[in-house]
C-alpha cells in the first residue's frame, strides 16, 4: 500500500472521529477522558490528534491502537468504522 493511501485513510479516520465527537456532544476534554483514562492528560491527547505537528511540521499520525480507543469511547465499533471508512477511500 502507497503511503499516501494510508495518510487518506488516516484522516477520513480523524474526520470521522471529530464529527462523531461533536455528534455526541463532547468537549475535547471529556472525549479524552473516556478514550484515555489512564493518560496524565488526556485532554492533550486528544487535541494533540487534530492540532499537534512533529519536529517536521507535518501532522501526527493517527495509531490504530488510539482510534480504537477513541471508537470505544464513542461507541462505535473500530473494525466495523474501519471497513467503512476504508470502502469510502476506496471508492474515491
Amino acid at each position: 500500500m502507497k503511503e499516501d493511501n494510508i495518510l487518506d485513510i488516516e484522516r477520513v479516520a480523524l474526520d470521522f472521529l471529530q464529527k462523531a465527537r461533536k455528534d455526541a456532544g463532547l468537549t475535547e476534554a471529556e472525549f479524552g477522558k473516556r478514550a484515555f483514562p489512564e493518560s496524565s492528560n488526556p485532554w492533550s491527547k486528544v487535541h494533540a490528534m487534530w492540532n499537534a505537528k512533529t519536529a517536521t511540521k507535518k501532522a501526527l499520525r493517527l495509531r490504530l491502537g488510539d482510534f480504537c480507543s477513541m471508537c470505544k469511547a464513542l461507541d462505535k465499533n473500530p473494525a466495523q468504522e474501519l471497513l467503512l471508512l476504508w470502502n469510502q477511500v476506496e471508492q474515491d
